[in-house]
């Protein structure tokens, strides 16, 4: 056998496979695929978890669209950014706290007396807030144990005016309306 033609036999056959052989050679010594990375790159599998800092990112290449819906918070965001403006965080709406407490509440009841009469042997009384105030809440007061409260509730088509009817039960019984108002002057 010729020496010299097993080995220019070879050589033939490098020169026509070559990159066949390359790839060959690549996967029978575990060798990964190869990429191209363009120059100044860095791929993912290069960073250690958590390295990455601000220093290290291009001014703009983090946007709105990068980041993951509702994990910023605090200091994350820039709150001129917002729909809301928050100028002064103790003030709502350019007011201070103790402009939403400028009115008061008032106590305020009826006459005790046995109230009007009502054709079914029961009796109303109503009572109302200053014009312009409130009506918070309101009830009946002074009622003797032999009477039932039949209803409490605010005057219909009123925002002003708490009414009670009893029922006395064929006894005698003066009694009163006690509201609470907000002062709106």
């Amino acid at each position: 056998m010729n020496t010299n033609r097993i080995l220019g036999s070879i050589a033939r056959l490098v020169r026509a496979q070559w990159l066949g052989l390359l790839a060959v050679m690549l996967v029978l010594s575990g060798g990964a695929a190869y990429a191209a990375v363009a120059k100044d790159s860095v791929v993912s599998k290069s960073i250690k978890n958590g390295q990455v800092k601000m220093v290290d990112l291009k001014d703009g290449a983090v946007t709105g669209a990068k980041v993951a819906d509702d994990t910023l918070t605090g200091d994350d965001i820039d709150e001129s950014s917002l729909d809301v403006t928050v100028s002064d965080a103790s003030k709502l709406g350019g007011l201070p706290a103790s402009a939403f407490a400028r009115s008061t509440v008032y106590k305020t009841e009826a006459t005790t007396d046995a109230g009007t009469a009502l054709g079914d042997g029961t009796f109303a009384k109503a009572m109302a807030c200053n014009a312009g105030d409130i009506l918070l809440s309101g009830g009946p007061a002074s009622i003797a144990n032999t009477s039932e409260v039949l209803e409490s509730f605010p005057t219909p088509g009123s925002t002003t005016s708490w009414s009670v009817r009893i029922d006395k039960n064929a006894q005698t019984d003066n009694f009163t309306v006690v509201i609470l108002c907000l002062d709106q002057a």
